[in-house]
């Protein structure tokens, strides 16, 4: 597919199929100067915004690298099997009523509409295309503007096509050169587009909108290509929580992920994710003007104290250090300045618009490249003057301030890093200045927190990338489908199948209930009496565990009561068997292990705080399957079990069950992993349900 994606996403032809909707994008492409050929497919009109009508695909003069079908989802199925058969490059489908419906006629309709694709690109259905802003092709929906790009860009791969067409047509001065619609994804998913997007230089940075994962392991093994390459890859996560997932299927059928499952996957493949769609544009103008910072020291400059004051308060939060410039340097900036301006970072530069005795004013442009050198030089890895200038117009309120920015473009020069001028506000930069400096290397961003956010994105890019770099390619992820006929294993059975891969247990005896009195003088007492069950999940919540049992008479008087509540429980359960097991000393910690599993992200394991109350607690964190050491290190930390010995090998014994049980696990939770003051972990509970051969 390749070949033909390369040739949809810059086509030198492109052929609209349908009505009167087509007019826009045909609109659209002339007024950004496309210069590639123009065909129209309607078979009962003359012509569309001046262009004569051919009245069949077979009609075309030749294959034509792009195609946009604006026709019903039968009709579109249709069109799409003759380009194919006419060689075409890729085709867009913008029809909705296919996969997303979640019906059975949807789902048919779209299986047709890959039959028909064959091995030939396509986006959608229900999306709105692609525009390539470098050539000003308009492989999209409707009418846009389009703003040619001639120098490096980003691009954007968005399961919305609503907001590239509030991106592109409302965002100014924003280098971006491919604005690509997903839809359902039914042939052309994000990872082949980001792997055609790599082998156009031009493109410095990929953003994502994202709502669901088809193939995590394609998806992210394609940005972790992307990020190698120094192509970095940010995202916005839509599609949060029931009522956004439930949105999110039906919006374009794609398999949504939980939001702890996606964290752990942009962790494993170095995507860094942004709060909003004006920080990810933000971010993206930000790392393809200035580049890749190499790491978080950052200057800031302004002619705002009180802005300063905002910004050195949360930068620590952001994980952005902010150092002095070096003695040297801070000699010569004291030299420099006038004796008001007080030397810190950030850098309150409070000097005069103008000064007739030579000293360093806003209209000194050496001086003020001379000071900012020097005050980020050999400390900083990147830099940003938060100015407000006042818009162009009467009064030239705005020059004074412009010349002082052009020192920035110097500083760029000198230095060689990342070198940005922000907008306190969302309007603060005007347009042309924006585009001014940005084609001189400095990125123009605007709003203080989203250029905070951009600035400590692209530290945390930076790291990830020399993180990666120094590790092995990750084992593939363990994805398939749920398995079928789920049978939960009692308690017995799932510890000692833990057991056999690590997993340290209690001594316990499985017996009829008239012989736990006998059961637990053998083992010593104290001991905890449960409810032994093939069916019941959660045994404390319906009185089916009684702890720290003294003498047989308290086990006596245990069974009694927990046969007498279970039966009452819903559904009624009868207490036939019980397990009686040795108490564990010493336990001065809960914690929960389980593994989950996901259609596209496959396996993960799941630790934290743990108890009967482990899901009101919500403390917990997620690691992909197969386990990268260094990931399961810093989420024990987090947890607070850094270095503990026997935790992590408890994380490793489930993890390892897993793996080799991977086709037929559905679930499986250990609760409580008892953590002893003598440093043991001890799984006073454990759950296994287990299906049959995992569904296609």
């Amino acid at each position: 597919m390749s070949g033909t994606l390369t040739r949809l996403l810059r086509p030198k032809s492109v052929v609209y199929i349908g009505g009167s909707q087509i007019a826009g994008p045909i609109r659209a492409a002339r007024r950004a100067g496309y210069d590639g050929e123009i065909w129209v497919v309607n078979p009962v009109r003359d012509e569309i915004e001046g262009i004569a009508c051919y009245a069949a695909i077979a009609d075309l003069p030749s294959p034509p690298d792009a195609a946009v079908v604006g026709l019903s989802p039968e009709r579109s199925i249709k069109a799409v099997g003759e380009l194919r058969q006419a060689g075409a490059g890729g085709a867009v489908v913008m029809s909705s009523g296919f996969l997303e419906l979640g019906t059975d006629a949807g789902r048919d309709l779209q299986q047709r509409l890959v039959a028909a694709a064959g091995e030939m690109a396509l986006l959608g259905p229900n999306c709105m295309g692609l525009i390539n802003q470098f050539s000003g092709a308009a492989v999209w929906g409707d009418d846009n503007h389009i703003e040619r790009q001639h120098g490096p860009a980003a691009a954007i791969i968005s399961q919305s096509g609503a907001l590239l067409i509030g991106i592109t047509n409302v965002e100014q001065a924003f280098p971006l050169g491919f604005a690509i619609s997903l839809g359902n994804q039914a042939v052309t998913g994000t990872p082949e587009l980001i792997h055609a997007l790599l082998e156009d230089d031009r493109i410095r940075a990929i953003g994502l909108y994202v709502e669901g994962i088809n193939d995590g392991e394609a998806f992210g093994q394609a940005c972790r290509a992307a990020l190698i390459k120094g192509v970095p890859v940010i995202a916005l996560k839509g599609g949060d929580g029931a009522d956004g997932s439930k949105i999110s299927l039906s919006h374009t059928a794609s398999m949504v992920v939980e939001r702890d499952l996606w964290e752990s996957f942009c962790t494993r493949f170095g995507i860094v994710e942004v709060s909003s769609p004006k920080a990810l544009v933000e971010t993206l103008k930000l790392l393809t003007v200035g580049g890749l910072p190499k790491g978080n020291r950052l200057s800031i400059v302004s002619y705002s104290g009180g802005l300063n004051g905002l910004a050195a308060t949360r930068c620590g939060s952001l994980g952005l250090k902010l150092p002095m410039p070096t003695q040297a340097n801070g000699a010569f900036i004291r030299d420099l300045l006038p004796e008001t301006v007080t030397l810190s970072n950030p850098l309150d530069l409070n000097i005069p618009f103008s000064a007739s005795d030579g000293s360093i004013s806003m209209r000194d442009t050496k001086g003020v490249a001379d000071a900012i050198a020097a005050f980020a030089e050999d400390v900083s890895d990147q830099i940003v003057f938060f100015i407000d200038v006042p818009r162009p117009g009467a009064g030239n309120l705005d020059r004074v301030w412009c010349d002082s920015m052009e020192a920035l473009i110097e500083v760029r020069n000198r230095l060689g890093i990342p070198v940005s001028v922000a907008g306190i506000l969302p309007e603060g930069l005007a347009t042309d200045f924006r585009k001014h400096m940005q084609t001189n290397g400095v990125a123009a961003l605007l709003g203080y927190s989203d250029t905070m956010e951009a600035l400590a994105v692209s530290a945390r890019i930076a790291a990830n990338r020399a993180r990666i770099l120094k590790q092995n390619r990750p084992e593939p992820l363990i994805a398939g489908g749920e398995p079928q006929g789920a049978m939960m294993h009692n308690e017995a059975v799932s510890k000692a199948a833990l057991k056999a891969f690590g997993l340290t247990t209690p001594h316990h005896i499985v017996v009829p209930i008239e012989d736990a009195a006998n059961a637990a003088s053998s083992l010593g007492f104290p001991v905890t009496v449960k409810v032994h069950s093939d069916t019941i999940a959660h045994k404390a919540r319906i009185g089916g565990v009684h702890l720290n049992l003294g003498d047989s008479a308290m086990v006596t008087a245990a069974v009694v009561s927990m046969t007498e509540t279970v039966s009452r429980a819903e559904g009624g359960h009868a207490v036939t068997h019980v397990l009686v097991e040795s108490m564990i000393a010493g336990a001065e910690a809960e914690l929960i292990l389980g593994i989950k599993r996901h259609p596209s992200m496959g396996l993960a394991l799941m630790i934290g705080k743990g108890g009967v109350h482990a899901e009101d607690l919500a403390v917990f964190e997620t690691v992909l399957l197969p386990i990268d050491g260094p990931e399961l290190d810093r989420a024990l930390h987090r947890l607070g079990y850094r270095n503990h010995e026997a935790v992590l090998a408890a994380a490793h014994a489930v993890a390892n069950y897993a793996l080799s049980n991977a086709a037929e696990l559905v679930t499986l939770d250990v609760n409580p992993l008892l953590i002893t003051t003598d440093g043991q972990a001890i799984a006073a509970d454990a759950l296994i349900v287990l299906g049959g051969k995992v569904a296609g």
